[in-house]
């Protein structure tokens, strides 16, 4: 009802403006308004622009450019630097998106929702730089604070990475499991359990997982890979190099476990 008085207010503003001075003063004055709300909220446009480049268009380099273009301004809020953020951790801008997320967290402006979003990002960029005991401190108390898809996700990938470390799988797996009865949907948090039932040898266990989880429209390598190595090692080469394939058309980023060399190189290994 408030917002509806602000439109009523500002249209009737410009009524009486066009009544006193005629209807073209109304109209350059509504345009000088409407490009000073634009410019106010120019950063904001940018980052839509960037992310709409980055994500939908998959088009890096403009990506990048707008997300340039839009910090530049000095008017990115805690929400646009935390999507510039997730830009930088893909495409290995490791340093900028540190500094993009430390801004976030010590400003007295952001939100406590945003500061736990940040660090949840802070989080996976720790891992990738080669600290995996701290990226999981660090999750663990995003997870405690906000649990959600989110950070199920990111939780049971660090727990899983570790877990291939430490050889030892029993804690990671009730992990992914209560991931997976908290949304079961979710791809990441999926693949994660998949992943885990094949390293430890359960494919018909994985191979259920995946079979499900492949119905789903799939921009990730990983898991065509997983399922991949799962029916390899249950003899349906066919299968296997199939999703090999399936992985190589898809995105790689720098926060992927997997590479195109990987991938190639399981193929070659099949076609011997």
């Amino acid at each position: 009802m408030k917002n509806l008085l602000y439109v009523v207010a500002f249209f009737g503003a410009f009524w009486l403006i066009g009544q006193y001075f005629g209807a073209l003063v109304a109209f350059a004055a509504l345009l000088i308004v409407v490009a000073v709300l634009l410019w106010n909220r120019r950063a904001l446009i940018l980052t839509q622009l960037a992310s709409q480049a980055y994500y939908i268009k998959g088009n890096v380099e403009k990506g990048e450019k707008l997300y340039q273009k839009a910090y530049k301004t000095g008017l990115m809020n805690a929400q646009a630097k935390i999507s510039y953020s997730s830009f930088c951790l893909r495409e290995n801008r490791f340093d900028k998106g540190r500094r993009l997320l430390n801004e976030v967290i010590n400003s007295n402006r952001t939100t406590t929702e945003d500061k736990i979003n940040a660090k949840h990002n802070l989080a996976v960029l720790t891992w990738k730089e080669g600290n995996l005991e701290e990226a999981i401190k660090i999750a663990t108390i995003v997870h405690k604070q906000m649990p959600s898809t989110n950070t199920y996700g990111t939780l049971g990938v660090l727990l899983l990475e570790n877990a291939k470390k430490e050889k030892n799988y029993t804690e990671t797996l009730e992990f992914l499991l209560e991931a997976y009865e908290y949304n079961e949907d979710d791809k990441t948090i999926a693949d994660n359990l998949g992943e885990l039932y094949y390293i430890t040898g359960q494919y018909v266990k994985a191979k259920e997982i995946y079979s499900k989880l492949l119905e789903k429209q799939l921009f990730t390598p990983m898991p065509y890979y997983n399922y991949a190595l799962v029916l390899k090692n249950m003899g349906d080469t066919d299968g296997a190099r199939e999703n090999f394939e399936k992985a190589l058309t898809c995105r790689f980023t720098s926060v992927l476990t997997v590479t195109k060399e990987m991938i190639r190189q399981e193929l070659d290994n099949l076609n011997q």
